[in-house]
């Protein structure tokens, strides 16, 4: 009899929660451990839908714990959600990780970055730079032979520093305006300064 009411895991696990402790009355179907695999732990981040479409399993990502924050650990996402969140708008993604702490806390924030691809050069203007960015297209102010003026543009990759890749419409000689004076103007003279 005694046997017979013998709990065994069906894996190698961890206990993490214990529901009941000895001497409580429990009924068939009740939880009496939450358990484990600390080898099966994954990292849960939710990306904004607008910078999710470039996400494939396989891609590797960098991890920033809470509790480690000067600490970085290397991922890989090894699945992405089906189903996004419409109240929040995101998808959700999981991540492996291959040299996370060999203790790790459930439930723990992290902040998640990761690479989708990578580009020998690219020309990148900072967002604030875009009105009317609708994640593909928007508006810049240019200087062309010494004078301002608006054009559109089609943008690609981001980066994690807030800047967008220029992927198309920029008219030969002209250069990108990141900060536009105020009372800018269509057609005002303008010269060009580095920024310092």
């Amino acid at each position: 009899l005694l046997a017979h009411h013998r709990l065994v895991a069906p894996f190698d696990a961890q206990v993490v929660t214990r529901h009941a402790e000895a001497g409580t009355v429990v009924k068939a179907g009740d939880a009496i451990f939450t358990l484990i695999d600390p080898a099966t732990v994954w990292i849960q981040a939710y990306v904004d839908e607008e910078r999710a479409g470039q996400l494939a399993p396989g891609q590797p990502g960098t991890i920033r714990l809470r509790s480690q924050p000067s600490a970085e650990f290397h991922g890989t996402i090894i699945r992405i959600g089906l189903e996004s969140d419409r109240v929040n708008e995101e998808r959700r993604v999981w991540l492996t990780c291959a040299d996370c702490p060999a203790e790790m806390f459930l439930g723990e924030q992290a902040e998640v970055r990761i690479l989708t691809g990578t580009r020998a050069s690219a020309l990148m203007v900072p967002e604030v730079a875009i009105t009317g960015f609708d994640g593909h297209r928007g508006t810049v102010w240019t200087v062309q032979d010494g004078r301002l003026a608006r054009i559109g543009l089609t943008f690609g990759a981001r980066d994690d520093r807030g800047r967008v890749e220029v992927a198309g419409g920029l008219p030969e000689g002209a250069a990108i305006v990141t900060s536009p004076p105020r009372g800018a103007a269509e057609g005002r003279r303008a010269h060009l300064s580095e920024a310092p």
